[in-house]
């Protein structure tokens, strides 16, 4: 880890050991607290004041103003239990506000369509097992519901094809997990595993499940993004721009809605079933599960028919003369 250099070097130190300390991998705003560092170096202040805080975001692309803004919020508290005249933005200081992405939820029949052209996709490339790393990192975005981070964080002695199991370590809030596969998944990936082996020479154990075509190294969130949205052409699934979706992370919005679904067409206990979702998920509570639950027009049909099945004789049809 680089050295903070600025005056307030030893406290942006500490604060990021705290968030590590909670569980936090902290990478990503690790890089914005050095950017931030550099900053603050030019200022040579001892007290984050509204002055330089104002000039620091306002330098900023619109793109991660409010990521930046985030973060300094969290330090900017940490620092005023010991510096009183430590100032505190508030969370839409200049005008910086959140916008809620569109969530774009894969139907049932377009799900299906997308599985069939991540097929397709090896087809599409003729270096290395490229379309086929893709391809599938994208089939196990859908069919587990695994956030993009942790699919390409995956280890090859993460992914126990013997039984059926993947193991996540240190997901979102440092939280680790078992995810069981299907018995169709667990054959696909073991199939996927032989050809990547077969094409890379020397593979360890420690080498990324889904590689670069150096056969070790993971691929990017950028490359895997790339032939996300070429699988969306080829899947007639159209993307309506930044913001609108389809995203990647709407894949694991898709699996949430579509296992509810088939719970619901199944008449299964949903109060006993939600807990199971939530933890699969790696959430920490059900609170955090009900986002992925979206009434699309599968859904709500499947809602409708089970509620119909039981007050279904409480409602007459309107008489009209």
């Amino acid at each position: 880890m680089r050295a903070f250099a600025s005056p307030l070097g030893l406290q942006l130190e500490r604060f990021l050991a705290h968030k590590r300390s909670l569980g936090l991998a902290y990478h990503r705003e690790e890089g914005f607290l050095h950017e931030f560092d550099r900053f603050l170096a030019t200022r040579n202040d001892p007290v984050l004041c509204e002055a330089m805080t104002r000039e620091y975001l306002s330098r900023l692309g619109d793109g991660s103003r409010l990521h930046h803004l985030t973060v300094i919020r969290q330090l900017a508290r940490f620092l005023l239990v010991e510096e009183s005249r430590t100032f505190v933005p508030t969370r839409r200081f200049l005008g910086i506000r959140r916008r809620r992405s569109v969530i774009r939820v894969l139907s049932r029949t377009e799900a299906g369509r997308f599985l069939d052209a991540c097929e397709q996709l090896p087809a599409t490339s003729s270096t290395f097992a490229r379309g086929l790393v893709r391809a599938t990192a994208l089939r196990v975005l859908l069919l587990t519901g695994l956030r993009r981070g942790e699919v390409l964080a995956l280890r090859d002695d993460d992914v126990d094809l013997v039984n059926g199991l993947i193991t996540v370590r240190q997901g979102k809030f440092g939280k680790s997990r078992f995810v069981p596969l299907t018995p169709d998944l667990t054959e696909r990936l073991r199939a996927y595993r032989d050809i990547v082996a077969g094409q890379v020479a020397g593979r360890r154990p420690a080498d990324a499940f889904f590689p670069r075509s150096d056969g070790h190294h993971p691929t990017t969130p950028k490359i895997l993004y790339k032939s996300f949205r070429k699988v969306l052409v080829m899947a007639g699934i159209d993307h309506h721009g930044r913001g609108r979706g389809p995203r990647l992370h709407d894949l694991r919005h898709s699996f949430a809605v579509l296992r509810l679904l088939s719970w619901y067409e199944a008449d299964a206990d949903l109060w006993a079933k939600l807990p199971l979702l939530a933890t699969y998920l790696g959430h920490v509570g059900l609170n955090t599960s009900q986002v992925y639950l979206h009434m699309t027009r599968d859904l709500v049909g499947e809602v409708t028919r089970r509620h119909l099945a039981h007050f279904g004789d409480l409602v007459t049809a309107e008489v009209t003369s």
